[in-house]
């Protein structure tokens, strides 16, 4: 598992990319990754899925985790770039109801600054 992360608008927004599997193998790490973006921005953590060919119930799990945590603290996780499997999964397990999912990282960053907020 590859994990990038990235700050924009001077920490308003950080945008964390996974490449490879998201599943029990790997969902520590993975909500290990969400909770140390959380806790480095401001506002909203953009998640790029677009290179997870996989995401199992563990998976689901971490990710569901890292929106707990950011909303806890008045923070926000959109997910962006799920492929067809991804988006079949969040559909049956009503979690595309749960969370704010975008087509490519762009169109979250889009959304946001529509809200408001700027994007550097």
């Amino acid at each position: 598992m590859d994990i990038t992360t990235k700050s924009l608008d001077n920490d308003a927004i950080v945008e964390i990319s996974f490449d490879g599997r998201i599943d029990i193998a790997s969902k520590e790490t993975v909500r290990d990754a969400l909770k140390n973006a959380v806790d480095d921005t401001r506002s909203i953590v953009v998640v790029d899925l677009q290179h997870v060919p996989l995401i199992d119930s563990s998976g689901l799990s971490a990710l569901v985790s890292g929106l707990r945590v950011a909303r806890e603290q008045q923070k926000d996780i959109v997910l962006a770039g799920l492929n067809k499997h991804a988006q079949m999964v969040f559909a049956l397990t009503m979690m595309d109801r749960v969370f704010k999912i975008y087509a490519s990282v762009q169109d979250a960053l889009d959304a946001h600054r529509q809200q408001g907020a700027h994007v550097a």
